[in-house]
């Protein structure tokens, strides 16, 4: 595709080494449920009851405006990059480099932090390897960037093997939990529906409630990150972060009512609800089918990332604002300089022991992101060299969603700790301050 922002032709991968329609929905999928299904439930519980369900309802919401949005963009591009693409087309070089170099670092810190959570997951159910943590971490980093280094179809054939995987026991407690409900509600664990955290505000703890849900679906914008590996992809992308979201946003609702119908306020008690929730539905070896679910969850999310961080900051490259080097391909069509750098990085934090407050940071981190994607949809949509058809258009025009994704990330944004917006505020100050020491060149 050619276009006045210098959208270079990506390197052609085979067709069928690509993701289908079908295996990009199931990477979506995994690009969500990682950690968070299984670490939010005592959160989400704790400052509004049974409640919190209505106020994951309305974030879910908030979460496919947003979504809606990435899925017009992400129908104008057939290259890898996603958000980074969608800014740079739509507000220039400027506010790309931002977009581009902080999503590239953001998302190698939480790829630390989700290589501890594993290691820490593994050595959980092999106590022998706990004084290892740091070592399997790297370990774990070190074997998935090989494994990329091999191309997309390795790497698409793992991730396709472990989503499906995890899923299984995932299901398995959505579908048990259905027959649960009336348990639940016999029991009284559902009354009272609201039960106010007495030390907050009910403001207060919307507010938090609603940061913990958006926590869990972070992610959902890796999609069209890796859309240049993907078939058919202004038609099949857009399609697959909407069915994506659907499915998640069902699973989570069943299960969180499975795991409250199960445990009732127990849930503050629990270190690890949804596997109480599931023993206490089937027995002691419920507990041992979603932690190794769990496992194998965070796993394929490690899986996920591996893929789309690389491929994040070789699409910065191809744009001309770091040295081309990083975008360097080997035979596989795998960008093995960008690997190695995303790898390195990975591994220092991994050193560094900061991974909770990284992995907190990153949440703020990608609204960097998502503000900018969500204000391109106006502007691309009347682009003229841009094409005219694509496969998904926002309705109700093409202003009144983008701004109430945007105000939505705002609010969420403010909610967050003080001191992170803060934090965010000298990401953006120093990538803007290395983009006029880089001063890239700009393609005529």
């Amino acid at each position: 595709m050619e276009n006045n922002n210098n959208l270079v032709d990506h390197v052609e991968v085979g067709e069928e080494a690509k993701f289908s329609f079908g295996q990009a929905v199931l990477y979506g999928i995994n690009a969500v449920i990682g950690s968070g299904i299984f670490l939010v439930q005592t959160g989400l519980y704790k400052d509004l009851g049974p409640a919190s369900l209505v106020a994951m309802a309305g974030v879910m919401v908030l979460v496919f405006l947003l979504a809606l949005c990435f899925a017009e963009v992400a129908g104008y591009f057939d290259k890898n990059g996603g958000a980074y693409q969608y800014s740079k087309a739509a507000f220039g070089d400027f506010v790309g480099f931002n977009v581009g170099i902080l999503g590239w670092f953001v998302t190698t810190v939480a790829w630390g932090a989700m290589a501890a959570g594993l290691s820490r997951l593994i050595s959980i159910q092999i106590p022998s390897l706990e004084p290892h943590q740091t070592l399997l971490s790297v370990t774990i980093v070190i074997l998935l960037s090989l494994m990329n280094v091999a191309g997309i179809k390795t790497s698409k054939i793992f991730t396709v093997i472990v989503t499906i995987a995890k899923l299984v026991p995932i299901f398995a407690f959505a579908f048990m939990s259905i027959f649960f409900i009336k348990h639940g509600v016999d029991a009284g664990n559902f009354t009272p529906f609201l039960q106010l955290n007495p030390d907050i505000t009910l403001g207060k703890a919307i507010s938090s409630t609603a940061i913990t849900v958006f926590y869990a679906f972070i992610g959902f914008e890796t999609l069209p990150i890796i859309a240049g590996e993907m078939r058919d992809a202004k038609k099949n992308v857009p399609k697959a972060i909407v069915g994506s979201i659907s499915i998640v946003s069902l699973l989570y609702i069943v299960i969180t009512t499975g795991v409250i119908a199960m445990l009732g306020n127990g849930v503050l008690q629990s270190n690890a609800p949804v596997q109480d929730a599931f023993r206490e539905m089937i027995g002691p070896i419920g507990f041992s089918i979603i932690n190794i679910g769990a496992i194998i969850s965070v796993a394929g999310l490690n899986m996920g990332e591996s893929i789309m961080i690389p491929r994040f900051g070789a699409a910065v490259a191809e744009e001309g604002q770091v040295p081309a080097i990083i975008a360097k391909k080997n035979d596989k069509g795998a960008p093995v300089v960008s690997i190695a750098i995303s790898a390195i990085v990975t591994i220092i934090l991994l050193f560094s022991g900061q991974f909770e407050t990284l992995a907190t940071l990153s949440v703020v981190f990608r609204f960097g992101q998502y503000i900018p994607a969500a204000l391109a949809v106006p502007f691309l949509r009347k682009r003229t060299d841009m094409p005219t058809q694509t496969s998904f258009h926002v309705p109700f025009g093409p202003w009144l969603i983008p701004l109430l994704a945007v105000t939505v990330s705002v609010v969420m944004l403010f909610m967050a700790e003080g001191k992170n917006v803060i934090y965010l505020g000298i990401g953006v100050l120093v990538a803007s301050i290395l983009y006029f020491i880089v001063n890239p060149s700009r393609k005529k």
